[in-house]
């Protein structure tokens, strides 16, 4: 893979986060779902194949792949802090 300067390393380590954090995010939307009377069988399937989808990408990218981390970091990040506004899990 070649030398990476300790900044690479960092935004790297960041979008692998970003994404275990919006997987997790997935895990609890799949749980409550599960946990519903009556499950949303097709939303359970998206939400599962958002997360299967999420664990592939985390696997495939490299350190030098500076614009999918920085479109992980932007994009992803943006869906975890309006999930978490929207249930008040950090300040507005």
């Amino acid at each position: 893979m070649g030398k990476y300067t300790q900044d690479e390393a960092i935004e790297f380590e960041c979008a692998r986060e970003v994404i275990t954090d919006l997987i997790s995010i997935y895990n609890e939307q799949i749980r409550e779902e599960s946990s519903k009377a009556k499950p949303d069988d097709e939303l359970l399937s998206k939400l599962r194949l958002y997360r299967y989808r999420l664990v592939l990408e985390r696997s495939t990218f490299h350190v030098k792949d500076h614009e999918i981390i920085a479109r992980i970091n932007v994009e992803y990040g943006a869906q975890i802090k309006a999930w978490r506004e929207e249930r008040r899990l950090i300040a507005a």
